[in-house]
């Protein structure tokens, strides 16, 4: 992980420190307050096959303390062995740490989303996986994988 992905000080407050590292990497997404939230962030990210994804992300009142939430905006997420809360699950809950910034979400969602390319064209997730699988996805991981 890439210092530049995480928040170290914030003299300016959080979402200031937030927008500073998103627009830096990610200049195509916006940071924005929300009532009822601390803050949600949206924009598009682009896959290797040229497929274009807009994603939103949103960052409950208990931010940073908590995983923020990863939905897809505008298109509808296919059934695969990586949704969590019906949207991307890019990480653990426990993974999660008050340093990371939501460019390393941004980060995260792009390495998911090319993944998910993957999954909807041969049927599984390319490399390691933090969770089991039944036998007959393991098969077809493993001859993937040959």
């Amino acid at each position: 992980m890439t210092r530049s992905l995480l928040v170290s000080s914030t003299p300016d407050g959080r979402l200031a420190a937030e927008r500073k590292i998103l627009d830096a990497h990610f200049p195509q997404f916006t940071i924005a307050a929300k009532t009822g939230t601390f803050a949600v962030a949206n924009g598009r990210l682009d896959t290797f096959t040229g497929q274009r994804y807009r994603i939103e992300i949103t960052l409950e009142t208990t931010y940073p303390h908590s995983l923020p939430q990863i939905q897809p905006v505008g298109w509808t997420l296919r059934p695969n062995p990586h949704i969590i809360r019906g949207g991307l699950c890019v990480m653990r809950e426990n993974q999660w740490a008050s340093f990371m910034s939501v460019a390393f979400l941004v980060a995260k969602s792009a390495l998911w989303l090319n993944k998910y390319e993957v999954f909807l064209d041969k049927g599984i997730w390319p490399g390691p996986e933090q969770h089991e699988h039944g036998p007959v996805y393991k098969v077809r991981k493993w001859w993937h994988e040959l």
